[in-house]
């Protein structure tokens, strides 16, 4: 007899004393029929239980501090007992025992794997699928972290990817907006029965959507005169962008019209994440990765080779213009070309500090850094990322999404076990303090990083800067680097002129 996966579930849990479902025997559905729930769980510590359907039951993960819209927070997901699809519609409070406390539905809906074998997918420890729910939507992903240790728990990310479903810099805005149930309107308290009067409605409002097609429609006070930049005409070239600077649409346009030389050949058919930002960096920003309607006519769309929707592409000079044109201020590659999608050509190794941490100690990390890559016979290069970091990037030749990101994992993480009180490969904030943060989640397919000198929608307008090994030492100033200064390096030999001739194959793991 096969081994019944609910058997976890139900040892842990007495029905005589509980409301939660006991559950009937696992019966599998269609693979794109699938529900999912987000139950909001206040136990001995509050989280968010993110349930999936798949093979008759609901596969499990205890988010700590609960999803995020924001693709930057990477959010702690603690593999759980599998749960009766039943359990799906139970909210109340659980009296006594496991998981003793009050469970609300936070959100329901259902769910597409982004593959054939979404079980296989798990077993391998990486997960790719898309929500359609009242307040989670989009292309999100689960990724299985390494045991540390004697760790008996199986840890996992929940990552938001960057679409038009994402909202960049929200953090935790989207549970602080949400406090009551899909179901019945009622938050915790009146749940666990902690108030008295009617239950409120629920809240019909869904998280904020993101067209891809078109910008937010917002009044847009700006000058009506067209001019033109490359050959493209530009509207409204006078609105502010970075509007704390003086920076406006025709001078992003110049500044992409001017660096085109250097920064194209880095983005040049490659599949691109775009944030946006139609009214600058104080209106509304968001991630669009997907073609459709109203794109930008000198973008490309493409749908390489296991792709389900068209994703976008620069492939001429000028659509770098149309890009500023769009209301594109960040431009973020796959570390791999379209038409050779399966075989990424780049290993980008993130650097973040803690807030606490001077910026000479992101350098001292990254000369550490270039001493290992190398000694892999590797050729590693370095950039500003246009924020508080850096960016190692190698060039690499004949390797899988597989061996690049294994490969990366293991240069974090020996340099993490080397000097744990400096470096970590946790996102929780919570352990970042005076360390800084190794994240090599970049090196997966669907990922990116931004661009050698793209420009990043932060006050200041700093851009993402190439940088000669000779200038990462003491006193280098990533806030040096800007929309108006970075064209005059234009006049020097460019430091990763070598990039491509640079590439390696990765070394076996030894």
């Amino acid at each position: 007899m096969a081994e019944d996966p609910l058997a976890p579930y139900r040892a842990k849990r007495d029905f005589r004393r509980t409301a939660e479902p006991e559950g009937a025997a696992p019966k599998r559905r269609k693979a794109k029929a699938l529900s999912f729930v987000v139950q909001k769980h206040d136990a001995t510590r509050l989280h968010y239980d993110f349930r999936l359907e798949l093979g008759g039951v609901l596969k499990s993960w205890a988010v700590t501090r609960g999803p995020s819209l924001d693709p930057a927070e990477k959010r702690l997901a603690v593999e759980v007992e599998d749960h009766p699809l039943e359990y799906g519609g139970f909210e109340g409070t659980i009296a006594e025992g496991y998981g003793a406390g009050t469970v609300m539905l936070w959100d329901r809906g259902s769910w597409e794997p982004e593959s054939d074998d979404p079980a296989a997918d798990l077993e391998k420890g990486r997960l790719r699928f898309t929500l359609h729910g009242e307040r989670l939507k989009g292309g999100w992903h689960l990724v299985r972290m390494r045991p540390r240790g004697r760790e008996s728990r199986t840890n996992w990310l929940l990552i938001k990817d960057e679409d038009e479903a994402a909202h960049p810099g929200d953090k935790d805005a989207l549970l602080a907006g949400f406090t009551t149930s899909v179901a019945t309107g009622r938050d915790l308290n009146a749940i666990a029965g902690k108030q008295d009067g009617p239950a409120k409605p629920p809240r019909k409002r869904a998280a904020p959507k993101k067209d891809p097609e078109s910008p937010p429609a917002k009044k847009r006070a700006s000058s009506s005169a067209r001019v033109t930049v490359a050959g493209v005409a530009l509207t409204h070239p006078d609105k502010p962008l970075w509007p704390e600077d003086g920076i406006t649409k025709r001078d992003l346009a110049e500044y992409m019209e001017a660096v085109a030389p250097r920064l194209f050949p880095w983005v040049e058919g490659r599949p691109l994440s775009l944030l946006r930002a139609p009214d600058g960096i104080n209106g509304e920003r968001f991630f669009q990765r997907h073609g459709g309607r109203g794109v930008s006519p000198l973008l490309t769309q493409v749908k390489p080779r296991g792709e389900e929707s068209s994703l976008l592409q620069v492939d001429k000079p000028e659509a770098l213009v149309g890009l500023a044109q769009w209301g594109a201020l960040e431009i973020h590659p796959w570390p791999a070309r379209s038409t050779a999608i399966t075989r990424p050509d780049r290993l980008i190794l993130d650097l973040d500090p803690a807030e606490d941490l001077p910026f000479t100690a992101v350098v001292e990390a990254a000369l550490v850094l270039r001493e290992g890559v190398s000694a892999m016979g590797l050729i590693p290069f370095c950039k500003t990322t246009g924020g508080k970091g850096l960016h190692i990037v190698v060039p690499v030749s004949g390797a899988s999404w597989k061996t690049l990101h294994d490969t990366a994992a293991r240069i974090c993480e020996a340099l993490e076990a080397e000097a744990p009180d400096r470096f970590t490969t946790s996102s929780s904030k919570a352990v970042r303090g005076g360390r800084i943060f190794l994240d090599f989640q970049r090196n997966a397919r669907g990922a990116s990083a931004v661009a050698a000198w793209s420009p990043r929608a932060r006050p200041g307008a700093t851009v993402s800067m190439p940088l000669d090994w000779a200038e990462v030492r003491e006193g280098l100033d990533p806030k040096a680097f800007t929309l108006r200064t970075a064209p005059a390096r234009l006049k020097t030999a460019d430091p990763w002129q070598d990039f491509e001739a640079s590439a390696r194959p990765l070394p076996k793991k030894g």
